[in-house]
């Protein structure tokens, strides 16, 4: 995982690289949002939760998950990843995530052709070692940044506050987010559902979820905050089975070490980590 720039903090939650041997290895693939990938090298098979697949090529688009999906790494792998802000997909894209979700897009369903030339190209140089796989992290930038839509404005100030709601803490109020901004609760579940895929009390659901999994995969973490975290539970089967539908794992399979812990540090996650990453500190 690498943070973004500043200047490009409005569009990334984190940039990653993700690089094998030669071994098949299948991971289960939390719930993230939009994800622009290049496969440098090897290849990468998605399962989503309704059984929609699709494989990777040299760049391709991952839409919002809404729940875990199965992937199976053909390797040896070099993928370079930038994990989208729910605002940059939407400029990017213009496709709703309650519409177009848990699914492989073809680069040119969403980039132009001079964009994916250039990726192509640079992923050919870091192939053949002329660059290093940081170097795509500002070209992936540079693409993102050109976005071709424009967001309204109402609908980043809804989204901005959602973004502050679910960072306010483990278990916020619905009330306090409608009482946040100046539209009806049903303005805000439409908005919410156009860029997160759902109305904001599943948003919190799922985030809360994400950063149960992140609690129980990453070291460092005060008993007082899981305390708190596992405490937003009813019992101990709704936490397995929400845990379950968002990561693809059970709290025992947190245990042994895989691919996917890494995937889980809250930095990875923008505002769905930012309690962890602060409680962490």
């Amino acid at each position: 995982m690498i943070a973004p720039p500043a200047d490009a903090a409005a569009l990334v939650h984190t940039f990653y690289i993700i690089e094998t041997d030669g071994e098949r290895i299948e991971e289960a693939i939390p719930a993230y949002s939009a994800q622009l990938l290049v496969m440098v090298r090897g290849q990468v098979r998605f399962t989503f939760a309704d059984g929609t697949t699709g494989t990777s090529s040299t760049v391709f688009i991952n839409t919002p998950q809404m729940r875990s999906a199965r992937a199976v790494l053909e390797g040896p792998v070099l993928q370079i990843g930038a994990s989208l802000t729910h605002a940059a997909w939407q400029k990017l894209a213009n496709l709703p995530a309650d519409e177009v979700h848990d699914r492989l897009l073809p680069a040119e369903a969403v980039l132009s052709a001079e964009q994916i030339a250039m990726l192509e190209a640079a992923a050919a140089s870091c192939r053949e070692g002329r660059i290093a796989p940081e170097s795509l992290f500002a070209l992936m930038t540079e693409v993102l940044a050109a976005g071709p839509y424009t967001l309204r404005d109402d609908h980043v100030v809804v989204v901005e506050a959602i973004l502050r709601w679910l960072a306010s803490g483990f278990d916020p109020a619905l009330a306090d987010l409608y009482a946040s901004v100046s539209i009806s609760p049903r303005q805000v579940q439409r908005i919410c559902r156009r860029f997160f895929g759902v109305p904001p009390a599943q948003v919190l659901k799922r985030f809360r979820a994400l950063r149960v999994a992140m609690l129980l995969s990453q070291p460092g973490i005060s008993q007082d905050v899981h305390d708190q975290l596992m405490a937003t539970y009813f019992d101990q089967a709704h936490l397995i089975r929400d845990i379950r539908r968002y990561t693809g794992r059970t709290p025992s399979q947190f245990r042994g070490a895989t691919l996917a812990d890494e995937l889980l540090n809250p930095a990875g996650h923008g505002d769905a980590g930012t309690p962890l990453k602060a409680a962490a500190e």
